[in-house]
């Protein structure tokens, strides 16, 4: 009986992680690589941000990118944060200086009050 509460209680909490988040659609202002490994984390495709971070560098130089790459101005992981991309969130937070992380936070949002509304925010993303 109690496995059936908790396996319901984490549907329910999957269902409304679903329902406040918002769409966003990420565009390139320019073809650089640095800009389209921001809009991979922006859709949250962690196999192509990988794939692009990997082409950038590996072993200290991997590091020092995900430190000193931004995304509209933002550390890659705070970018990712911003825009609900929790895959892409996840793999960057753990990487990144303690400078450039998301600090954890608990916030309590009243669904009944939030806005439904499905429609998509277009983004437009540069590297800096």
């Amino acid at each position: 009986m109690k496995y059936l509460k908790l396996a319901g209680a984490a549907l329910a909490l999957s269902f409304t992680s679903q329902i406040s988040a918002q769409d966003f659609q990420f565009t390139a202002i320019d073809k650089s690589l640095e800009t389209q490994f921001c809009v991979s984390i922006g859709n949250n495709n962690v196999e192509s941000m990988k794939g692009q971070l990997f082409r950038m560098g590996l072993g200290d130089a991997l590091r020092r990118n995900i430190n000193t790459l931004t995304c509209n101005g933002l550390p890659l992981a705070q970018f990712a944060f911003k825009y609900q991309a929790e895959d892409t969130f996840r793999y960057l937070n753990t990487r990144s200086s303690p400078a450039n992380r998301v600090k954890s936070t608990v916030t309590i949002n009243d669904l009944a009050m939030t806005n439904n509304n499905a429609e998509t925010t277009v983004v437009r993303v540069s590297a800096g």
